[in-house]
């Protein structure tokens, strides 16, 4: 199935909102219940949910996470992870070109997938003002003098940088600001926001394998940090090379900790993650997706069958 055979996730235009990612997810369940589950794991300051969805051999011991649009200008991710499990869910048995079929793959793993961890951020940066729901969030956002305008915000609805709001390296990053805005407050302490906060417990009360977060832009694989163990380390540079065989993009060492997930996530889960940057703008075009898809629709696939040997 190609990008364009659109039957549930629209990859038609560019607004991918959140009341459409979940409309999506409740149809993608429906009938795969044996592989798909979803639920709401939090409620955002503006009355929305962050959602979790399992995916796979749902009593697998293997767990693999997967995030997106924890940065809120960033919502083509969620666009892409729904249509690339669109693919899975409605082709799971059926045998591909080679004669494999996904239910192959995917039979001793179970995907832990995190479609749109800043709900309340991607709404603003779609509909502006409108996105909020709250008259004092509406405030401060007319208070913002952005030449860009809200397209561009990377923060929640209170105005946090959910990817510098975990404990490593938190307020380290270049450029940190120390009041609400678009981008790079860190919040008044980690772990401030119930995005973050329910992402933590997640980790406490899971061993994964691994993780991958989706970012834009860049056509960039980000892996590693100076916090991690040399085991960790050495992990992230074999995710790294695998996910840049499949996709081309390249690679790139992140370095110091800098309060983001996966800086967080090598340390409490002792494991490799990998941040993959998908296209050339924020937000990314449209016009873009059929490239993107085709380049990534192989990874959690072949990801899954490597932790699964």
């Amino acid at each position: 199935m190609s990008a364009a055979d659109t039957s549930i996730v629209d990859v038609s235009q560019q607004l991918y909102s959140y009341d459409a990612m979940v409309e999506d997810m409740m149809l993608l369940q429906v009938g795969h219940e044996d592989i798909m589950t979803c639920e709401p794991l939090a409620t955002t300051s503006q009355g929305r949910n962050v959602w979790l969805i399992k995916f796979g051999n749902l009593q697998a011991e293997k767990k693999i996470l997967i995030t997106a649009s924890i940065h809120a200008r960033e919502y083509m991710t969620s666009q892409l992870v729904m249509k690339m499990l669109e693919e899975y869910v409605c082709n799971y048995d059926i045998p591909m070109a080679d004669g494999t079929t996904y239910r192959q793959y995917f039979d001793s793993a179970c995907f832990y997938i995190l479609p749109m961890i800043n709900p309340d951020g991607v709404s603003i940066s779609q509909f502006g003002i409108d996105g909020a729901t709250q008259e004092s969030t509406r405030d401060w956002l007319r208070s913002i003098n952005s030449r860009s305008g809200l397209t561009q915000i990377k923060a929640n609805a209170n105005g946090v940088d959910l990817n510098r709001n975990f404990p490593l390296g938190f307020g380290q990053d270049s450029g940190t600001s120390w009041a609400p805005g678009l981008c790079k407050y860190p919040g008044v302490a980690p772990f401030s926001e119930a995005e973050t906060q329910v992402m933590g417990v997640l980790l406490n009360e899971n061993d994964f394998v691994t993780c991958i977060n989706y970012h834009s832009m860049g056509n960039v694989i980000y892996y590693g940090a100076a916090t991690n163990s040399p085991e960790v380390a050495a992990g992230c540079q074999n995710m790294a090379n695998i996910v840049q065989s499949i996709t081309g993009y390249r690679k790139e060492y992140c370095g110091k900790a800098i309060g983001s997930f996966a800086d967080y996530f090598g340390t409490v889960e002792a494991t490799s993650s990998v941040t993959i940057e998908i296209g050339t703008a924020n937000p990314v075009p449209i016009s873009q997706f059929t490239n993107i898809y085709s380049r990534n629709i192989n990874v959690w696939p072949v990801i899954a069958g490597y932790y699964s040997k």
